[in-house]
């Protein structure tokens, strides 16, 4: 057996009181994503299992390490030195039965797989009810369960986690308790980095596995940045924007994402081109400056559009009215602008 190949479950008991029946476990649906979670924490994947198949009573599978990642890289390096030794796997109870003061589970699905640091009994296990919930081991007849085992039981957490870590747990469930890894959490919320409804999830993931937190942050960052540069590049070169405003569009975009950034840019209009213009484009927007730049001969063979763009001119401008007196005193200028308002005062002297 190479050191690739675990041992993910056997039907010994574990720790938790529990036996898995191996041939009950229901492979079919985690084989086609068999995904490999460290510490069995959600969004903290390390790689993928190969060739799962079961041999007499235990459950085997090749792990295949994804050393791209920072996490994946140091698991697997562990792996290979025989610091990290055990797997432990996921399951959704289909159906289980009580035999003499053990529980044991007969049909399973198998939900996940992770590589753990403390296994339970060689392969620690991590068991879920049909739907997600934890289960709690059930007491043997006559035995006591001391408070902190049946805390952490309820938790998921392991039986020698530290005082404090089981008083974070439920300071934030029960008060909503904000240590450090629960503000950064918050504030990635808050930037739009993760969905709200994951919030306990990376919150776990920031305690537990704080480089495997830190690598996925770095890995949204930099997605967020390339789909930023990506859609201002694009809003630049049809010319919604010009060269000048790139990095403040860019700013504006992490603030506001790049989704809401995207619909921004959708409601700017598009710059036209010279060549659409003489192509005679669409001019129902031009002004009398626009005919005048781009199509002069248009507008001295049409009288009254000259006037009706003048008279939007001057509406526009406040000046619909003044005399040509009004005019050499307060604006002379307007007046060296616009030479057909001049004709035009000068004919109703």
């Amino acid at each position: 057996m190479d050191k690739t190949t675990f041992v993910v479950s056997d039907d010994s008991v574990n720790s938790y009181g529990f036996v898995i029946r191996t041939a009950g476990i229901d492979t079919a649906r985690f084989e086609r994503n068999p995904v490999m979670l460290y510490m069995h924490e959600r969004k903290t994947v390390v790689g993928r299992w190969e060739n799962i198949r079961k041999e007499g009573k235990k459950l085997l599978a090749n792990a295949v390490f994804d050393d791209t990642t920072e996490l994946g890289s140091t698991v697997k390096a562990q792996v290979e030195k025989g610091f990290l030794r055990s797997a432990s796997i996921g399951v959704d109870i289909l159906e289980s039965k009580r035999e003499g003061d053990v529980e044991v589970v007969t049909k399973c699905v198998l939900t996940e797989i992770s590589i753990v640091d403390i296994p339970a009994n060689g392969n620690a296990l991590k068991l879920y009810h049909k739907g997600g919930r934890r289960m709690l081991r059930p007491a043997v007849h006559g035995e006591k369960k001391d408070l902190k085992t049946a805390v952490c039981e309820l938790l998921g957490l392991r039986p020698d986690v530290p005082d404090e870590v089981i008083i974070a747990e439920i300071q934030d469930l029960t008060a909503g308790a904000r240590d450090e890894a629960a503000i950064q959490v918050d504030e990635a919320v808050k930037a739009g980095y993760i969905d709200p409804n994951a919030r306990r999830d990376f919150i776990t993931m920031a305690r537990v596995s704080p480089g495997a937190y830190s690598s996925y942050m770095t890995n949204e960052r930099n997605k967020r940045d390339k789909a930023i540069k990506t859609a201002v590049e694009e809003s630049l070169r049809v010319g919604r924007i010009n060269r000048t405003s790139v990095a403040l569009y860019c700013e504006i975009g992490q603030i506001i994402g790049p989704d809401r950034l995207g619909e921004l840019f959708a409601q700017m209009p598009k710059r036209v081109k010279l060549s659409e213009i003489i192509a005679g484009g669409d001019k129902s927007g031009w002004t009398l400056s626009d005919y005048r730049l781009y199509a002069p001969d248009e507008l001295r063979k049409n009288p009254g559009l000259f006037a009706r763009l003048l008279k939007e001119e001057e509406e526009r401008s406040g000046t619909s009215g003044h005399s040509l007196e009004y005019y050499r005193r307060n604006d002379p200028e307007y007046l060296r602008e616009h030479p057909e308002l001049y004709k035009k005062l000068i004919d109703n002297l």
